[in-house]
């Protein structure tokens, strides 16, 4: 059958339908072209000549021969992703009197909410919801619409595959809408986005942590992990620092150009030495001889962006041992900062970099706050940023169960359909289960960042506790879909791609922003804290 090859360059996904006045073919009419110098084949209703392209067929000229002049839909079905029938439309020579309606093409699809039970949150399939409302739906639609442009779409598989940095084209179009803007959360900054959000269909007044919520959601639907954290997933753990304690001179000069995508910044914490023990770390920032600039030396491990970064918010050590020693600051991009990539599970279009300080020159009025006070900037800054890695988790595992779901009800094995295995209809029922009680949780932790703010004291436990049940669910959701999938669940193209690509990464968001470990033990560390002197059985 049809090849799956992706050509980056082409604008492939486009509508397949035959106009209106195609012509007609019978049954009988399509049988006839049955030869290897006259072959032609029904898929979903749609005649396509592929005489010329047999010799071509990635499976094999044969293969494809065998069904000359025959309907093959359930095994084409059996074999391709939808989006290949768009790439070869080309085929299409008309259809068949007595099709049925016919399908939605892949670009249509993309832009629609999906019909398939648990293949979107339960308030977008006609149950109501106290959270949502018709601003969060409109931002939906339209930032979907969006982001389905092929030229999107095209860049984000390229990139993935072959590790090339994201288009700097493709972020300032993000910046232009207001995406980048929008996934710092709700603030001033979002008067900055140059041409409203979205184009107006929110306003900046009435931006809360559940409209954040939906662009995160949408950002992740490409299932292309290191491109979307390569494009702006590093601004969005960045950025939050300027824009709540940077200083008057920053929020004027570097903000503006982060929030319409000229520039990007990554967070640059963690290190060989320490990773969650964040208070360990030994970059220091020594002030010069007349007191005006530190000189930063250091190195930092597993940043996210940093390979693309035009500034770095860097935690330094200005003072002694431990926690009270701890400063950030806002590093330029400069000759005295090296990066080297690090390759990970996911692909190195993330900008994943191991980054060398050298003596590096930085201004005094560069720092955060006040000096020695870091430690409480970065703590408060990882709640932004671990429910943002909630979030985008829970979206890629609701689309990795709608891959698994569809697959099991049009794979068919000894004779009946992959979901009537009672075994397939358990695993099923695992991950359904699973998602809806994280998108529970989700929407109740979100609601409470509306309420007081994600820097309170009072829900840096529940985030954590957020954080370590979604990764928790992430591990079976993998686990369930490889099983279902079998060998298509370990093959990286094709029908398995996001199957296999959610299997390969799903680990990486339990190590970084904190470690499941350290997230169960905050929870409940948290929870003893709170716990009333007197409370007894």
């Amino acid at each position: 059958f049809f090849g799956s090859r992706r050509r980056s360059s082409k604008r492939h996904l486009t509508c397949r339908t035959p106009p209106a006045m195609a012509k007609t073919f019978t049954r009988e009419e399509v049988s006839k072209h049955s030869s290897p110098t006259d072959a032609w084949i029904i898929i979903d209703g749609d005649v396509y000549d592929v005489t010329g392209f047999a010799k071509l067929h990635p499976g094999g000229k044969q293969t494809l021969l065998d069904f000359a002049g025959q309907d093959c839909s359930e095994d084409f079905w059996g074999l391709h992703r939808h989006e290949v029938l768009d790439k070869y439309k080309r085929l299409v020579k008309g259809r068949l009197v007595d099709a049925p309606p016919a399908r939605s093409t892949s670009l249509e699809e993309k832009q629609s909410i999906s019909k398939v039970p648990y293949g979107e949150p339960a308030h977008l399939q006609g149950l109501s919801s106290p959270y949502f409302k018709e601003s969060h739906i409109a931002l939906r639609k339209a930032v979907r619409k969006y982001l389905a442009d092929p030229d999107f779409i095209d860049d984000a598989m390229e990139c993935e595959a072959t590790g090339r940095a994201p288009s700097q084209e493709l972020r300032k179009k993000l910046g232009d809408v207001g995406i980048v803007a929008m996934v710092q959360g709700p603030g001033e900054h979002l008067k900055l986005a140059p041409n409203g959000l979205m184009g107006g269909v929110v306003k900046p007044e009435e931006f809360d942590y559940f409209h954040e919520l939906v662009v995160q959601e949408e950002r992740s639907r490409f299932f292309c992990p290191g491109w979307e954290d390569g494009i702006d997933s590093a601004n969005s753990i960045g950025v939050p620092v300027i824009i709540k304690y940077g200083s008057e001179w920053m929020k004027k000069e570097v903000l503006p150009s982060l929030i319409r995508g000229n520039t990007t910044c990554c967070l640059a914490i963690s290190e060989a030495y320490a990773g969650s023990d964040v208070a360990a770390l030994r970059t220091r920032g020594e002030l010069d001889a007349k007191g005006e600039n530190y000189i930063v030396n250091g190195t930092k491990k597993w940043i996210t962006g940093g390979m693309y970064a035009d500034w770095f918010v860097t935690a330094v050590r200005t003072g002694g041992k431990a926690s009270g020693g701890l400063s950030m600051m806002l590093v330029p991009k400069c000759n005295e900062i090296q990066t080297k990539v690090i390759k990970s599970k996911y692909s190195s279009a993330a900008g994943t970099a191991f980054v060398t300080y050298e003596d590096c020159v930085v201004p005094k009025r560069n720092l955060f706050g006040q000096e020695g006070k870091g430690f409480q900037i970065i703590m408060s800054n990882f709640n932004h940023e671990r429910w943002m890695i909630c979030v985008v988790c829970i979206q890629r595992a609701r689309l990795c169960t709608e891959e698994v779901f569809k697959w099991a009800m049009q794979r068919k094995v000894f004779g009946a359909k992959l979901v009537e295995q009672p075994v397939i209809r358990e695993k099923l029922a695992q991950m359904f289960s699973g998602l809806e009680q994280l998108t529970a949780m989700g929407y109740e932790v979100t609601h409470a960042m509306n309420q007081v703010g994600p820097q309170s004291a009072e829900i840096g436990g529940r985030i954590a506790l957020f954080k370590y049940a979604t990764t928790r669910m992430c591990h079976l959701v993998a686990d369930n879909a490889v099983q279902v999938l079998g060998g298509r669940g370990v093959t990286m193209t094709g029908m398995g791609r996001v199957v296999e690509t959610f299997h390969r990464v799903y680990k990486v968001p339990s190590v970084y922003g904190g470690s499941e470990e350290i997230m169960a033990d905050l929870a409940v560390r948290q929870a003893i804290k709170a716990f009333p002197p007197h409370a007894r059985l």
